[in-house]
């Protein structure tokens, strides 16, 4: 009796939660939607609350995704001395693709590059008005005993009130699985400006649900710099593909 060979399903690597991002794409004809809600504490006077920060991946090729991506909407609530302030709106839209360069297999290494564009779609005052290109290489090495080093350097031709800057973020963190469908890690990041740098740490783990689902749950805090002080969150991760 003949047998029926099971197609290999491949395995889901998310670009949430965290800073950095994963150097794998989601495979031609699948579409991958990670979301998700942050609260931050940005100095004892002032909150934000960020949801549903949406990533879409859609698979074009083997090695290669586009990618839209939006924080959606974004609050703000502030203590003054006339009392508290409230203001929300939407935020830019994110246009953007990956593409896989190299394989751990053969490199010793996975490296991918990201290629993006924000767009000036966000409410008044949510947006630089500017469209503002940039790009990001993240890459990953393999260790010992089951631990992954992972790096993502983000730099920006952004708009400030000076003019355009190119803005600068390096985030390196370890990954670990800690059994079955769940894994954890930690991540250093710094925003660099003018010789200082906005640096804070963050962890959090990731749970899967079957094949093409994952929930995840994250905090960080600022240890120097301007940054948020802290801030938590959590989200989610669905992928279809192709049978």
């Amino acid at each position: 009796m003949a047998q029926t060979l099971q197609p290999v399903v491949p395995p889901l690597v998310s670009d949430r939660p965290g800073f950095g991002e994963s150097t794998e794409v989601v495979g031609r004809g699948a579409v991958q939607f990670e979301s998700g809600l942050t609260f931050a504490r940005v100095n004892p006077q002032q909150r934000q609350f960020t949801a549903p920060e949406l990533l879409v991946r859609m698979g074009i090729a083997r090695r290669v995704e586009v990618r839209v991506a939006s924080d959606g909407y974004v609050a703000h609530s502030a203590e003054t001395t006339a009392g508290s302030t409230w203001s929300d709106g939407h935020a830019d839209l994110e246009l953007g693709a990956k593409l896989k360069l190299l394989d751990a297999a053969r490199a010793g290494v996975d490296l991918a590059v990201i290629p993006f564009m924000s767009l000036p779609t966000a409410s008044e005052g949510f947006s630089t008005a500017r469209y503002d290109p940039g790009f990001k290489i993240a890459a990953l090495r393999q260790l010992p005993l089951g631990i992954g080093l992972a790096a993502t350097f983000n730099t920006a031709d952004a708009t400030s009130d000076s003019g355009r800057v190119w803005e600068r973020e390096l985030s390196v963190g370890l990954v670990h699985g800690l059994g079955g469908p769940v894994d954890a890690y930690g991540e250093a990041d710094g925003q660099f400006d003018s010789g200082r740098c906005d640096c804070s740490f963050d962890a959090g783990v990731t749970v899967g649900v079957g094949a093409d689902g994952q929930f995840d749950v994250e905090a960080g805090r600022r240890v120097g710099g301007t940054g948020q002080e802290w801030f938590i969150g959590g989200g989610f991760v669905i992928r279809y593909r192709r049978h």
